[in-house]
Parts: C-alpha cells; structure tokens; sequence
C-alpha cells in the first residue's frame, strides 16, 4: 500500500513539473476586400449642333429662251409644207384606208399596220438616223433647234407628232358624251371623259400660238424649240436626196419663200 501511494505521489509531481499546453490561436486571415470595379461613366454626350439657318440664294432671273444666233425662222411656206408632209407620212394611208372601208367592206387590217409602220418610221426612225428631221423637215427644207442650236430629244418629234392624234380622241370622245348626254341614256363613263380630256395638250398648244406666242406647248415643255431653215444638204444620198429633190420643186414653185414668220 505505501508502494502505491509512493508512485501516484510521483507521478502528480510530474505533472505538476510539466509546463501546461497553450494552444497557439492562429489569428483569422481577415478576408481582403477587393475593390469593386467602378463602372465607367458614360461620356458626356455631344452638345447637339445647332443648325444654322440656310441662307437663301437670290433666284436667278429667268432668261427668256430666244433662237440661237446663226439661225432663221422658218417662212410660213415651209411650216405649211412641213405639216403636210408629216402629216401625210403620220396619218395619210391609216385615213385612206378608214374611208376606204367605209366605202367598200373588206378587211383591211394589213394596211392599218402598215399605216402605223410608217407613223413609227417618221417618227423614231427618221429622227434618229436622218439627221433629226423627219419627211416633212426634209420635205420642206427645215429642222428643228434647241436653244443650244442642237437637235431637241427625240420624244419632241413623237409629243408633236401625237398632237393630231389627241385631237382627234378628243373629238371622238365629246360627240359619245353629247350624244349619250342627248340620249335616252343619260350616262357618261370614265373613259369617255379621259377621250375628252386628250384635247387638253393640242387646244393649249393652239392657244399659245393664236394669242402671239412664239412658241407652243411642246416647244416650250422641252426647253425651247424652234423650227428654222435649212440649206441643201451636200451629204444626202439614195432616198434622202429623193426626198430633198421634192424640196427642190417646192421652191421653184416659191411655197417655201413666202413671207417668214416667228409663230
């Protein structure tokens, strides 16, 4: 029993020699925040430009369009001459073969075409390939100018042209309004009112000659236009020279030496 109590006795010595045991507290990493990426700030918007009122440009006087220098109206003679011949050209055979069929029943319908055939020659062809004049120019000795002195555009000489045509629509679509307005019928359709209002361009054109203009509606839509006198040309050849030899016995005949005019 004294051994026993000799040992405990030694061993609460020992522990009360050894040195207690501190924990070591490892102090916590604080957590580093990180900045926060700012976003950038828009730019500043432009300032909005101010428009600054557009000055106005004095308007230019108009120039009265007149004939270019170097050339000459044509005589009165010669617009008679011209007219006739283009008209001949335009409308001669498709009148001849209307009245034609009035009179004697058949059909006719190659001649209407070839009518037309010969209105588009006169018209597109001739223009174009003979020099900007079309067989009443030649006919009559005559051409037609812009105000540069250059031939106008080809669909001058088609308006002209087609000034008869919308004459004639106009004409034909009164008589159908006045005698439906007469009639038992009593009732105007659309279309006969379009027919009417086809006279609109060759009455204003009328119109403008009649009351002193010197040009028409044609010649002044295109930017002037002039009918003047032409020599003989030295460089016609086949059927052009044929067609100038009729120029040649107009005038000995003296129609194209009439008095001139600037209608």
């Amino acid at each position: 029993g004294k051994i026993m109590g000799l040992l405990e006795k030694a061993s609460n010595i020992e522990a009360e020699e050894k040195p207690p045991e501190t924990k070591v507290v490892k102090p916590k990493k604080e957590a580093v925040k990180e900045p926060s990426a700012e976003k950038p700030k828009k730019a500043d918007k432009k300032p909005k430009k101010v428009k600054q009122p557009k000055e106005k440009k004095p308007k230019s006087p108009r120039v009265k369009k007149e004939l270019p220098d170097g050339f000459e109206h044509a005589t009165r003679g010669q617009k008679l001459i011209r007219r006739i011949g283009d008209f001949a050209i335009n409308y001669g055979l498709i009148f001849a073969t209307f009245i034609i069929s009035i009179l004697i029943y058949g059909d006719y319908t190659y001649l209407y075409f070839i009518g037309l055939a010969l209105f588009a020659f006169n018209l597109g062809f001739m223009p174009r390939y003979a020099g900007s004049r079309t067989f009443g120019n030649w006919v009559s000795r005559t051409k037609y100018i812009n105000s540069r002195g250059n031939a106008p555009f080809q669909v001058y000489f088609v308006a002209k042209g087609f000034t008869f045509l919308f004459s004639l629509l106009g004409i034909v679509g009164f008589m159908i309004v006045l005698g439906e307005l007469t009639g038992s019928g009593g009732k105007v359709e659309p279309w006969q009112v379009i027919l009417i209002l086809f006279s609109i361009p060759p009455i204003i054109d009328y119109g403008m000659y009649r009351f002193g203009r010197e040009l028409g509606l044609w010649d002044t839509i295109f930017g002037g236009v002039w009918l003047v006198r032409t020599t003989k040309s030295k460089e016609a050849k086949g059927w052009l020279k044929r067609l100038e030899s009729v120029s040649d016995w107009t005038e000995s005949k003296g129609f194209l030496d009439e008095q001139e005019s600037s209608e």
